[in-house]
């Protein structure tokens, strides 16, 4: 029995890759790619796939999203969630998908995830009723903070995380380097914020830094081969950062 297959993600480079690693599968046949979930919905209703791919953090239009309209519009085939960041995959069983994939991809998880498809693909039906019921129980569209709890003269009061250029672990304080000024949060651990702001803002530099990537006032070489990197807050704040982690900046601004 052949699989047709589609894979939906924003970027190129996984689609790419996806696309590889399926071809190790000789009873697959992609049927088509989208990069946006606009492009997903409407490809998924003309081509109509056993199984999707779905990338969960797209903008404008998440994986959430996508589920949620097809569901909307009774046309839902298997849903394979790829993510990049692991707190979304108890998320993705909620809205109960065959199954999840961590980027990068790993080939022997890829296969197991096939192998699943190909077991429940003759009673689709059940499946897809099983996702129907749930329909109102789905949790769609990722809610980030839009505001963190900080203290300021004394008294804690709420920022934008608009503002917020840089969070950094300070003992056993987080701080928030701001538009306005440095402030202690109300944050013990930047494990306790990171899962609640948008990665496709914020990214995590390694044990202390939590970065705005739209606040990167510069990114230049440095002494005995790294980087520094200023924020564009109100105190200009620097950060050394090591090769790997400049690249890693560069590449997403």
């Amino acid at each position: 029995m052949q699989i047709r297959v589609m894979i939906v993600d924003d970027e190129e480079l996984a689609r790419d890759e996806m696309r590889y690693l399926l071809g190790d599968e000789q009873d697959v046949a992609i049927v088509g790619e989208a990069a946006s979930g606009e492009e997903a919905v409407e490809l998924i209703r003309e081509q109509r796939p056993d199984l999707v791919f779905l990338d969960i953090q797209m903008p404008e239009m998440d994986g959430f999203q996508v589920v949620r309209n097809l569901l909307e519009n009774d046309e839902v085939p298997l849903i394979v969630f790829a993510t990049a960041y692991d707190q979304y995959a108890i998320r993705a069983f909620e809205v109960n998908a065959l199954d999840y994939l961590l980027k990068p991809i790993d080939r022997n998880r890829l296969h197991a995830a096939l192998e699943r498809a190909r077991r429940v693909l003759p009673d689709r039906e059940e499946f897809v009723q099983r996702i129907r019921k749930l329909t109102e129980q789905i949790k769609v569209g990722t809610r980030f903070l839009p505001r963190i709890v900080i203290r300021r003269d004394d008294e804690l009061t709420l920022v934008d995380v608009e503002k917020v250029s840089l969070l950094h672990r300070e003992g056993v304080t987080v701080v928030a380097h701001t538009a306005d000024g440095d402030f202690e949060t109300n944050y013990r651990d930047l494990d306790e914020i990171e899962v609640q702001l948008d990665p496709i803002r914020f990214v995590r530099l390694g044990i202390d830094y939590i970065v705005n990537l739209g606040r990167i006032a510069e990114i230049m070489p440095w002494s005995g081969g790294r980087y520094l990197m200023v924020m564009d807050d109100r105190n200009k704040t620097e950060v050394q950062l090591n090769r790997t982690q400049a690249t890693l900046l560069k590449s997403k601004v």
